[in-house]
């Protein structure tokens, strides 16, 4: 087992200035983005090629989660919070996710043998070569049908950009993938996996080029077993599903040249992604109420307007704002307990994925003592001073009960 760390980073602003709480503009949190990053740098980002031995699988249990949240909020000295402009200390670090093994090899065979994989997509054999498998018009077609509005699984949406293509994605939140649950092209049977997977909020479905004969104890080829994976090798058509915890952009495809054995080339074809078109519910809060790919920007200056703090997550936490709530819950009793941030209850949190230059998402969490509508969201990104271009997606409010506005 293999536990990873995460950063829960609190801060008031996100960008260093001469006064930072009486600064014209809220500024994006990215003085805190490279650490949380660096928290999910071991991550997989994406699934193994065919069927690996073990197949890992990232679990997320909220309830852990939530509580190490509340944990930075209540265990902050007084005198460390005032000293700090009333916010929580700047970094804390805790291991939360990990992996687990999953043995998928066959039984059927002895663990020194080659055999002939299961595969459920359609052989692409006549020629075989990787030009054939990538422009296979069976693949296209599916892909094309499965967003068209009355295939599009209830509760998603389909990634724009991210349709048909010949790459995968590549995030550090990827959870797990399945092929082995899947007898078809088939978006909607992701989507309950997706639905029964925790932390799970995006899937990439798509078709992928392996080698038909392998190793049963490796699931890979083996030339000292009589399977060496030659460029012209038998090849077999695997659909897969991979689970993502974070919202796939279009800039999360990326093509991927890979090889196994001594020279077959394996692709992709027909890749979707496809993410969840609201946010969840929250116990406690109602929302959510979409902001879309912009984030709140209170009046100036932010403090006396009921700004609090912003946290971001490591890129391995998954979109998650039952994290926001139980911080807000436990950020409303330590001001009444110790007269911090004024005292004032957060009744509002604004949760949303900032990304750099449209990649590596990171789950944010902005709180508030004053509530905000839509009508606020109007910070859609910004540049610094290196040309780094900051940019938002999946944006959403959620009030404190009688706390709702809706401008």
């Amino acid at each position: 087992m293999v536990r990873k760390n995460i950063i829960i980073s609190s801060l008031l602003l996100g960008l260093v200035s001469a006064s930072p709480l009486h600064q014209k503009r809220q500024d994006l949190p990215i003085d805190s983005y490279d650490e949380s990053v660096a928290a999910g740098a071991d991550s997989t980002d994406t699934p193994p090629v065919g069927d690996a031995v073990p197949q890992n699988v990232e679990t997320f249990d909220p309830n852990t989660v939530a509580a190490e949240v509340v944990a930075t909020v209540v265990d902050t000295p007084p005198a460390v919070a005032q000293a700090a402009n009333d916010a929580p200390p700047d970094v804390i670090t805790v291991n939360l996710l990990k992996r687990s093994g999953m043995n998928v090899a066959r039984a059927d065979a002895p663990a020194t043998s080659c055999i002939v994989r299961t595969f459920n997509g359609p052989q692409v054999s006549d020629p075989n070569m990787p030009q054939a498998f990538t422009s296979f018009a069976a693949f296209s077609t599916a892909a094309t049908d499965a967003v068209k509005a009355a295939n599009v699984p209830s509760g998603y949406a389909a990634v724009p950009n991210f349709v048909n293509l010949n790459a995968v994605a590549q995030d550090k939140s990827y959870i797990t993938y399945t092929s082995s649950k899947l007898t078809s092209y088939d978006p909607k049977k992701c989507a309950a996996i997706c639905d029964a997977t925790a932390g799970c909020t995006s899937f990439n479905i798509y078709y992928e080029r392996v080698p038909l004969e392998i190793s049963k104890a490796t699931q890979v080829p083996d030339a000292a077993l009589g399977c060496p994976g030659n460029a012209d090798a038998a090849s077999a058509t695997l659909i897969k599903c991979a689970f993502y915890g974070m919202p796939l952009v279009a800039t999360s495809a990326k093509q991927v040249y890979q090889f196994q054995g001594k020279a077959f080339r394996v692709v992709y074809a027909g890749s979707t992604a496809f993410t969840k078109s609201s946010g969840p519910t929250v116990d406690g809060f109602q929302g959510p109420i979409t902001f879309g790919d912009a984030a709140i920007n209170a009046p100036a200056p932010v403090i006396d307007h009921g700004y609090l703090r912003t946290q971001t997550f490591g890129t391995n936490v998954p979109f998650a704002p039952e994290l926001c709530a139980a911080s807000c819950k436990a950020q409303t009793e330590y001001n009444a307990k110790h007269n911090t941030n004024k005292g004032q209850a957060c009744v509002f949190f604004n949760a949303y994925v900032i990304y750099k230059n449209g990649k590596d998402g990171v789950f944010t969490c902005a709180y508030y003592g004053v509530p905000y509508g839509v009508s606020y969201a109007k910070n859609r990104g910004q540049k610094d001073n290196s040309g780094n271009v900051w940019t938002i997606s999946s944006s959403f409010g959620y009030y404190a009960p009688g706390s709702y506005v809706a401008k």
